[in-house]
């Protein structure tokens, strides 16, 4: 089945006369409409990535169309000295120090291999805290406190507690590969000889507490023990990691006073304005990208939308994917309005119909991979009971 999916992601700038844009550039070859705006500056990180740097005019569009593969980890077999330091090193949303070993320390007990600890912190923080969107506040410490937050939080967590015991960890900023704005945020820790291992336990919270949370979902889901060490696949990557270094820098005084009516989100419980501050000169993350808004009073009464400090991004399945989604849609729609006229009016072929219908939802949502046990058994019960209306 084809992996490949279709990225599409537009900013607009209608709220200042100009804007600093950062983003990491996707590895295909992007494609670039509406305004053709080239990048004043591109920097090779750490992490291999391509960071560019964009400056809008008002009225200004970037847009980025590319197709990309479904997520997987990178095959990285070892680091070096310098790469190893960046991804153990310490950061607002990510802290690394005393406390947070000291809590690590406890919950790997006497485990010595890096495979068994980075379990022992899956199971630790699946097993006792709750996902909760949107936080209260973003990072470690407002996690720890109220034991509540969101796959951002959970993946924070699981990068501190990795790190303040000397394994390689970073946060994965990306979206799901389908849908508008349906961003996701997951880990991957480091194993020198193996390389980098995927890590998702918010999923694992959430199915685990609920084995039908996703149950009419295009998103395919796993056992919750398996996001330790897999994914699905299903997700497309913006950055390889949260709290990245802006560059060039993102100059604070110019964001001396807040101008524009917005909501303050929460870092460590304090009040942060997104595209006005950054973290020492940090974003909190790329998804996908981080804005630098230019502060102008002309501007202060303008409410200030998700699209407006995130841009919108859409990512279509592309091939036998895209085929059998819309099948899914087409099939559960129609058999939904078979079924209340099959029951009113006793029409036995209404009731033919939408098992039928049912029937074909089932197969698509099986083929696509999605709940295979669970559709498999409904599949079975509709066959059965189609044959039978058939029959009589």
């Amino acid at each position: 089945m084809n992996r490949t999916v279709n990225v599409d992601y537009k900013y607009h700038n209608t709220i200042c006369e100009k804007m600093n844009l950062w983003m990491i550039l996707p590895s295909s070859t992007m494609d670039y409409r509406s305004d053709v705006i080239e990048p004043k500056q591109v920097h090779t990180l750490l992490s291999d990535e391509k960071m560019a740097y964009f400056e809008l005019e008002e009225g200004q569009t970037l847009h980025v169309n590319y197709d990309a593969q479904e997520y997987k980890a990178d095959k990285e077999l070892s680091l070096s000295e310098e790469k190893r330091k960046y991804y153990l090193r310490d950061t607002t949303l990510s802290p690394v120090n005393k406390e947070i070993r000291e809590l690590a320390l406890d919950i790997v007990k006497t485990e010595q291999r890096t495979v068994e600890k980075a379990r022992a912190i899956f199971h630790y923080i699946v097993s006792n805290f709750k996902y909760v969107y949107p936080p209260q506040s973003r990072g470690v410490y407002p996690f720890l406190k109220t034991m509540e937050g969101d796959c951002g939080e959970f993946s924070f967590l699981f990068t501190s507690l990795c790190r303040s015991l000397q394994i390689p960890a970073r946060t994965v900023v990306g979206s799901w590969a389908n849908g508008k704005m349906n961003g996701h945020v997951w880990n991957e820790y480091f194993i020198e000889g193996e390389g980098w291992i995927p890590v998702d336990s918010s999923m694992a919270r959430l199915t685990r507490r609920n084995i039908f949370k996703f149950i009419d979902s295009d998103i395919r889901t796993l056992n919750w023990r398996k996001y330790f060490g897999y994914t699905e696949g299903q997700r497309v990557v913006f950055a390889k990691d949260a709290d990245m270094e802006l560059i060039p820098s993102f100059q604070e005084e110019k964001n001396e006073k807040v101008f524009y009516n917005m909501e303050a989100m929460y870092i460590n419980d304090e009040a942060f304005y997104w595209g006005q501050q950054s973290l020492h000169e940090n974003a909190p993350y790329l998804q996908p990208v981080y804005v630098q808004l230019d502060s102008n009073e002309e501007f202060q009464q303008q409410k200030l939308t998700t699209t407006d400090l995130l841009g919108f991004w859409q990512i279509r399945e592309l091939g036998t994917s895209h085929i059998l989604s819309r099948l899914k849609i087409f099939s559960i729609v129609l058999g939904l309005i078979a079924l209340p006229i099959a029951f009113i009016f006793d029409n036995m072929y209404a009731e033919i119909l939408y098992k039928g219908f049912f029937i074909i939802f089932f197969i698509s949502s099986i083929l696509r991979r999605e709940r295979i046990g669970i559709f498999s058994f409904l599949l079975l019960l509709m066959i059965m009971s189609l044959l039978s209306s058939v029959s009589s």
